[in-house]
């Protein structure tokens, strides 16, 4: 007897009777040949089973100081894989010296492509950057997201004498480090 079981959010119930059961899965975006396991053993006892299917695309988040093809790249910028809701999934992956961060194994499909979220967790120290929860789909195994991380303000810092009002300090360093 075949059962289907819907998975939404990563989760879906069926009443199934003690026996063995080939598993095979329909989801777009992923490899369906990959699930694992390909079969399981349902015993009394025993009412949750977790399997897991692999995606074969490529997602690259090319960061640039303006955020095109041909901006200045931005390197030791940090992204990780999120859900929708911002948690986060996996290792974080970092531009490199042509402001190329990769994740490998993400969902693409030609015409119903599932939504990858990811959120930017830091910069360089020297760019500002949005770290909101993004997303996007691929349409085919490999594909880019142009990134804007613009340089800092320049901002003006003024030092001046605690008790001669408006005297400027003529020389010295002020140091700033982040909290």
């Amino acid at each position: 007897m075949d059962k289907q079981v819907i998975i939404t959010n990563g989760v879906g119930t069926s009443d199934l009777i003690n026996g063995e059961y080939l598993v095979s899965a329909d989801v777009i975006g992923y490899e369906n040949s990959s699930i694992n396991p390909s079969s399981i053993t349902v015993s009394a006892g025993t009412n949750e089973y977790v399997f897991t299917i692999s995606a074969e695309g490529t997602l690259t988040l090319h960061v640039t100081e303006d955020g095109t093809s041909t901006g200045t790249p931005v390197v030791g910028a940090t992204f990780v894989r999120t859900d929708s809701a911002g948690n986060e999934y996996g290792s974080p992956v970092t531009t490199d010296s042509q402001g190329n961060a990769l994740f490998e194994n993400v969902p693409y499909d030609e015409s119903n492509a599932p939504l990858i979220y990811y959120k930017q967790t830091a910069s360089d120290g020297n760019h500002e950057f949005d770290n909101s929860v993004q997303n996007t789909s691929l349409t085919s195994e490999t594909g880019t997201v142009e990134v804007i991380n613009a340089p800092g303000a320049q901002r003006t810092i003024r030092l001046s004498d605690a008790n001669y009002e408006n005297l400027p300090i003529e020389s010295g360093t002020i140091n700033l480090s982040n909290s």
